[in-house]
């Protein structure tokens, strides 16, 4: 035997009354301690031989005078513990079993009420009895398992809010990070620039180099501070804001010479996009320096996807490079710097071209970082 465990004292068993209106056997919800009916399907009106109305709002008593049942049902509101009873009735052919099967119906932790199911039993109907016994009893544990899963649905839905309310948080808080540091690399760029002022002329190109870097990762934490809690970088716009930079730094007197961009719509990781935009900063700085002494021409910044890799080409139509072998770049500080890079990014690096024709970089860099090899120092 079971319990149930309801909320609405006015209607005890709630939902679960219309699974007793057609059931054969007499079911009957009582309330309170006078055992007040609130509930009487079709079959214990018609074991008393009474009308619906007849039966709602009257102490059971009233319809049940046997003194054992009315005992029994005082002690199961007394004690909240199921019980049952059974009686003879004389009857041709053969008597007749009477068998009152009491649960206790509980509500804030006190019995409310009690139920009642009646069977007419006699030898040949003890296995309907049992039947109509665990109908009941399932009927009782599924309004306890609906209960507990709502309960359990609640909870899940509390902790998917908070996790939902961590993850805005977190964002917030890395935006605003990658704001302040943009803010403090701009510091330095400006510092930098008071510095080339007073700087001998044979020193100032160092200086302009060490500048351009700081701009070009300060780019980088702007586009965080924009971004989804900056764990990726959008290789389009990063690209558009380097070669912005570049235009305002190198081509204020070189009207000719023009920086496009082509990118495919690609993310990188935040970690490896600082040297990602340092190698496209390095490689088209020096196109915009050496590959133009005319003032006209083109440097094109491309970002692509070929399988599980980035290809990265840095091109341009100008005087072309010497054939000093792959991988080489003008000046020596700046192809120790594309080598380091290029590294960090765990790529391969390609360039082509010849005297008159331009110069192109490719580098071809998983999408993915690799865990065991990236950042290479």
């Amino acid at each position: 035997m079971s319990t149930s465990k309801v909320t609405d004292p006015a209607s005890l068993l709630g939902s679960l009354s219309s699974s007793f209106d057609h059931s054969p056997w007499a079911v009957t919800e009582l309330s309170g301690e006078a055992h007040i009916v609130r509930y009487a399907n079709s079959a214990f009106c018609r074991l008393f031989d009474k009308a619906r109305d007849e039966v709602i709002g009257r102490p059971f008593d009233r319809l049940s005078p046997a003194d054992e049942c009315l005992a029994l049902l005082d002690r199961v509101f007394r004690t909240g513990a199921a019980a049952s009873y059974t009686s003879e009735e004389l009857a041709a052919p053969c008597p007749l079993l009477f068998s009152y099967s009491l649960w206790p119906l509980m509500a804030d932790g006190r019995t409310a009420g009690v139920m009642i199911l009646v069977n007419e039993t006699g030898p040949l109907h003890e296995t309907r009895h049992a039947i109509s016994q665990a109908l009941l009893l399932g009927a009782l544990r599924q309004d306890e398992l609906i209960e507990a899963t709502e309960l359990a649905n609640v909870q899940l839905r509390t902790e998917i809010g908070a996790h939902k309310q961590r993850e805005i948080d977190a964002k917030l808080l890395a935006n605003e990070v990658a704001h302040r540091v943009k803010n403090n690399l701009q510091v330095i760029a400006s510092l930098i620039t008071t510095e080339i002022r007073r700087t001998p002329a044979p020193w100032v190109r160092g200086f302009e180099a060490m500048q351009d870097r700081v701009i070009a990762i300060a780019q980088l934490y702007d586009l965080m501070s924009q971004s989804n809690g900056g764990r990726t970088v959008a290789l389009g716009a990063y690209l558009k804001e380097i070669a912005a930079a570049l235009s305002a730094s190198l081509l204020r007197e070189a009207g000719g010479i023009r920086i496009t961009v082509e990118a495919e719509a690609l993310q990188i990781d935040s970690e490896r996009a600082v040297p990602f935009g340092l190698l496209v900063n390095e490689l088209g700085t020096n196109a915009v320096k050496h590959a133009f002494p005319g003032g006209i021409g083109m440097v094109t910044l491309a970002v692509r996807r070929i399988g599980n890799d980035v290809e990265l080409t840095v091109a341009d139509d100008g005087i072309g490079m010497p054939a000093q072998g792959q991988g080489s770049t003008p000046g020596q500080h700046g192809s120790n710097y594309v080598t380091i890079f290029v590294r960090q990014l765990s790529g391969t690096l390609v360039r082509s071209g010849a005297p008159g024709v331009g110069t192109t970089f490719r580098i071809l860099f998983p999408m993915s970082p690799d865990p065991e090899t990236s950042p290479r120092q």
